[in-house]
């Protein structure tokens, strides 16, 4: 099979999966939507807990709620923490059945474009592409993210509104997502987070971890 086929072949297997896959990826036809990161980028004002306010679904947090990112420095990166809970309603509670924490590292891979990542998860190497974009944060109450993967006609996407606050919508939501849509994102894509009756003991800034990855 050759390199065309096979690209092909990669693209109908993915588009049968998300098919399959009960919501849990976007897949849009087409070009990756032309989002760019915001021109600068502090990183020591950006470390430090954000909750999902709103996310793409992800398949790999397929039923996650109360989900949060912490960022701190690492040696030429910066580590990558996400935190979330599984949970499910029992007696009209919320019981919680697993937690789950993935362990990554990002890296600025051109200078001239900080706010532009590459981020890798679970010792995964690292993309020399830039595939997490920070296209817009104030720091203290929103970050939005986006990353496209071009897969030959399809492309995969995955978005996600952070909050410094649990639950709580950024003032501007309207105007990020009306951004977002201006540079041909699907923004009907969004679900809002489950961040109510969270389980008490949860990441603080003050629990950061300021090692290596």
């Amino acid at each position: 099979m050759d390199s065309v086929l096979l690209a092909k072949f990669v693209t109908l297997t993915l588009v049968l999966l998300a098919g399959s896959a009960d919501g849990q990826v976007v897949l849009k036809f087409g070009k990756c939507p032309k989002v760019v990161g915001q021109p600068t980028l502090d990183k020591d004002k950006y470390f430090g807990v954000w909750y999902e306010y709103e996310r793409f679904p992800a398949i790999f947090e397929a039923g996650l709620d109360c989900t949060s990112a912490t960022y701190s420095p690492a040696e030429d990166a910066i580590k990558v923490t996400n935190n979330g809970t599984l949970r499910t309603d029992l007696l009209g509670k919320k019981v919680v059945l697993r937690n789950s924490t993935s362990n990554g590292r990002a890296v600025v891979i051109n200078p001239d474009k900080p706010a532009e990542l590459s981020v890798a998860f679970g010792g995964a190497p690292q993309s020399k592409r830039a595939n997490y974009k920070i296209m817009a944060t104030d720091y203290t109450t929103y970050s939005v993210i986006f990353s496209c993967t071009q897969l030959e006609e399809v492309n995969l996407q995955f978005a996600w509104i952070l909050t410094r606050a649990r639950g709580v919508a950024p003032p501007n939501l309207k105007r990020l997502k009306s951004k977002l849509a201006a540079a041909g994102v699907d923004v009907t894509e969004f679900f809002v987070v489950d961040q109510k009756d969270c389980p008490a003991k949860g990441p603080t800034t003050a629990d950061i971890v300021m090692d290596e990855v």
